[in-house]
């Protein structure tokens, strides 16, 4: 016995025929009469007599029904509580990101507050690892895994890296066929206190030294390339956001960035923060193919 036959028989005993309980179930006649006919014949009674008005239970047709009438309570109950438990989940989570992640995390923050409008991110893109252990952040998206038992880390895939550059710059730049041809390239990078990363130590070992831009922000440095100025290395998941910009050396494989999620022991007790860690997980997930650069 499931549920769904219960369901049934309540809506028969509440139509008052199988007609009726056809209608309000969405139906035909035949399906309910023959949805009730197995039941009897799975617990070995008649439940329902028929009568010129339609059919009536039988005794132990009305003490199915007042069992089915508990558990259908008890459903509505629970679904009541979740509901319940759902809208409990007010209040902000601090979150912290470097600015390249910011493009594609605003489409999923707003989907997130569509479930749990009472949550308030507060996002910050500081170029500094914000202390979450010491609280000045909730929640963190981070390219580095990090160290401590005091902190709860999840990694949720990688960032593919590759070389772009805009169509219009290569159109008008000496030709580009292998590595060794960026030492002749104008190059946009990212500033020195990035500069140990390790896509960002190949391109000094094939002497692409020649920068006419640097900054601390990836939206700036994927900005300047779109305007033009030069070759970058980029996370694909970035440079996917502008179409004018095409890969460079698109054989050359770039070393692959973890991407964690990572929250305080003490945070992730918080009910909102587990729920926004757990929905950005299973984003990252479904994006797994954008973060590595298949289109």
């Amino acid at each position: 016995m499931n549920w769904d036959d219960l369901r049934y028989l309540l809506t028969v005993e509440r139509a008052g025929s199988l007609s009726a309980a056809a209608r309000a179930l969405g139906v035909v006649t035949s399906t309910v009469g023959r949805r009730m006919t197995a039941l009897e014949r799975r617990l070995g009674t008649r439940l329902l007599a028929r009568v010129p008005e339609g059919v009536r239970l039988t005794p132990e047709g009305r003490a199915l029904v007042r069992t089915a009438a508990a558990i259908e309570s008890q459903l509505h109950s629970a679904e009541r509580g979740l509901k319940h438990e759902e809208g409990l989940l007010e209040g902000p989570v601090r979150l912290t990101t470097g600015d390249g992640f910011v493009a594609f995390l605003n489409p999923w923050l707003a989907r997130f507050r569509e479930r749990h409008p009472g949550v308030r991110v507060e996002l910050s893109t500081d170029t500094r690892l914000l202390d979450l252990t010491r609280q000045e952040a909730d929640l963190g998206v981070r390219t580095v895994r990090p160290k401590g038992s005091s902190l709860v880390a999840r990694k949720t895939g990688q960032l593919a890296w590759r070389l772009y550059a805009s169509s219009r710059y290569l159109e008008r730049a000496a030709p580009l066929r292998s590595p060794g041809d960026l030492a002749n390239h104008q190059v946009v990078g990212f500033d020195a206190a990035l500069s140990r990363m390790p896509q960002l130590r190949w391109l000094e070992e094939w002497g692409a030294g020649r920068f006419v831009f640097r900054s601390n922000a990836a939206v700036a440095v994927a900005g300047a390339v779109v305007a033009h100025q030069g070759v970058a290395a980029l996370p694909c998941a970035l440079a996917i956001l502008h179409p004018e910009l095409r890969p460079v050396l698109p054989e050359v494989e770039l070393p692959l960035e973890d991407v964690w999620l990572v929250a305080s022991r003490e945070a992730r007790k918080v009910p909102r923060v587990r729920a926004l860690m757990g929905f950005l997980a299973e984003r990252f997930e479904e994006s797994r193919s954008i973060m590595l650069g298949v289109r």
